[in-house]
């Protein structure tokens, strides 16, 4: 193989020198920023993020958008950060559109025959999704130590490569544990530079392809208790849409509530839950592990919300499970203004509380810290 590469294709292979003669960016490293090319390359290496407790991948489970690539950021040990120098590769994905980049993603497949020179499959060129660009995951860590590592979701922007062997493995067993709330320096989710600029809105999705590989029974689970860390990202988006601008206000309502909730001493987190023969992470909004109160925030009070997150509550409660705490945790929505006044009848029903700000900012309803 040569450095002289005229194209290359999804679902080409190539070594990381040809792929440098095409998109620029280093010669090592995961995340691979390039101006004069602009792109950044994005290599994933399977051992290496099985190995850290971690898999890239496609998600089996679709949404109404389509498919979503989840790519791990950079940093190896300790909690990873969008901010100074160990945070650059992860604030190079973040800002991929403002700077008029493109994300292309390639997985090492193996070696030049007679050689150590690597070989990477090109799966083709995404985009971050619009409304939620990253999620933070709690994992074990490669020296046993759990850590906060960023998630990326990618979108497919063009042609792309969806090889059955880059889905992401489903879980195949439960593993339920506790992780105490820990702190986290504020640079990883309040820099301005790593979470201000503009970000690709959604785009509609193509028809499905039908496929005949199985889905696996949901029949177990593990949860995690996690920070919730994503809540004060603050994303300043070019093309203001409904969703986005729901997601912002949630993640300020709840980090609204959270801090109330933290004023009074209450131990505050999020489960993350992984569920048998699923390959997607659930993660809810709030929970107070004081009181084993488990929040569903939303952007909006309207009607479509609130059954949302009555749902959302109902599905995530039954996971939830904490040392000193018997049975399910007490279920509360959490909303930007009180909603329509048949909605109190529809959680009243299934015995769901309410908390919601009023016009001064206060916090009314159930509950209320």
């Amino acid at each position: 193989m040569t450095a002289s590469v005229v194209e290359i294709k999804p679902g080409d292979v190539r070594t990381r020198a040809e792929i440098r003669a095409l998109f620029g960016g280093s010669p090592q490293g995961g995340i691979c920023p390039s101006d004069d090319k602009q792109s950044v390359n994005l290599y994933s290496d399977p051992d290496v993020g099985e190995h850290l407790g971690y898999y890239d991948g496609w998600l089996a489970e679709e949404d109404e958008l389509g498919p979503v690539f989840e790519y791990t950021g950079a940093g190896k040990v300790g909690d990873q950060t969008f901010d100074g120098i160990a945070g650059s590769g992860n604030r190079a994905i973040l800002r991929h559109a403002e700077q008029g980049r493109t994300l292309r993603v390639f997985t090492r497949v193996g070696k030049v025959p007679g050689s150590d020179t690597k070989t990477h499959r090109y799966l083709g060129t995404f985009a971050l999704d619009g409304t939620q660009p990253y999620v933070w995951r709690r994992i074990h860590g490669e020296d046993g130590n759990e850590r906060n590592v960023i998630v990326f979701r990618l979108r497919a922007e063009g042609e792309v490569q969806h090889a059955v062997q880059d889905v992401i493995p489903p879980a195949d067993e439960t593993l339920a544990e506790f992780v105490p709330f820990q702190m986290v320096t504020a640079a990883m989710f309040q820099s301005d530079p790593a979470t201000s600029g503009d970000l690709p809105l959604p785009k509609p999705r193509t028809p499905k392809r039908t496929t005949s590989r199985g889905v696996a029974p949901n029949t177990e689970t593990s949860g995690t208790f996690v920070i919730p860390a994503a809540f004060s990202a603050r994303l300043s988006l070019r093309a203001a849409t409904a969703a986005t601008v729901a997601v912002r206000h949630e993640a300020e309502l709840t980090q609204a509530y959270r801090a109330r909730l933290e004023a009074a001493g209450h131990q505050t987190g999020a489960f993350q839950i992984k569920v048998k023969g699923l390959t997607s992470t659930l993660r809810t909004d709030l929970y107070d592990a004081t009181d084993h109160v488990l929040y569903e925030a939303k952007g909006s009070s309207s009607r479509e919300d609130v059954r949302t997150a009555l749902g959302k509550l109902l599905d995530y409660s039954r996971y939830v499970k904490s040392p000193g705490h018997q049975g399910e945790p007490q279920r509360i929505v959490l909303l930007p203004s009180a909603p329509d006044p048949d909605m109190y009848d529809l959680l009243d029903r299934y015995d769901v509380g309410l908390i919601y700000r009023s016009d001064d900012g206060r916090f009314v309803g159930d509950a209320v810290i």
